[in-house]
């Protein structure tokens, strides 16, 4: 089954990353988004990796690390909502879990290689949904947001974090 986009809607917080996302095939767009992700992670050097924009900033491997929780909390909420569950879940503190995620002590290699199963997980259990399951509706923050319309948040919190690493963090001519 083709998943496609949700009819657009206010997502709240969501909305910058929902209206970032391709409005193609989900599962196509979160293995184009996870390619992009990859292939950009792989070229970038140690240094690179290591710097921050401005003090009290994430480095770009702690960013690349937050996709790991981003991914694995985007996925529960979406797996929640997707069987029916209408308990609101509190958000969770991003700037902890980057404090935490021991990005600094990781290759680069391993966090991609660990992002790459997280996302063929997430690619398999959007396959396994009814069309049904994709269109239920639960609370997310401020909002009620379908299983479908998380899955393209998804990808448009991936676009949105390597953007602010193009114009933030690198020259634009050395990527």
């Amino acid at each position: 089954m083709q998943i496609l986009p949700p009819q657009p809607a206010d997502y709240g917080f969501y909305n910058n990353y929902f209206l970032l996302a391709p409005k193609t095939e989900l599962t196509a767009a979160l293995q184009a988004n996870m390619d992009e992700i990859k292939a950009f992670a792989l070229k970038l050097s140690e240094e690179e990796l290591a710097h921050r924009y401005a003090e009290g900033k994430w480095s770009i491997k702690e960013i690349f690390a937050h996709f790991l929780d981003a991914e694995r909390n985007f996925c529960y909420r979406i797996l929640r909502i997707s069987r029916g569950d209408k308990a609101a879940l509190p958000p969770i503190d991003i700037h902890s879990f980057v404090l935490n995620a021991n990005a600094a002590n990781r290759s680069i290699s391993d966090i991609i290689a660990e992002l790459e199963h997280l996302r063929a997980a997430t690619i398999l259990m959007f396959r396994g949904m009814t069309a049904e399951m994709l269109d239920l509706e639960g609370p997310a923050r401020d909002i009620t947001i379908s299983s479908r319309a998380l899955g393209y948040t998804l990808v448009g919190h991936g676009l949105h974090h390597l953007a602010i690493i193009r114009e933030r963090y690198l020259v634009a001519d050395e990527v």
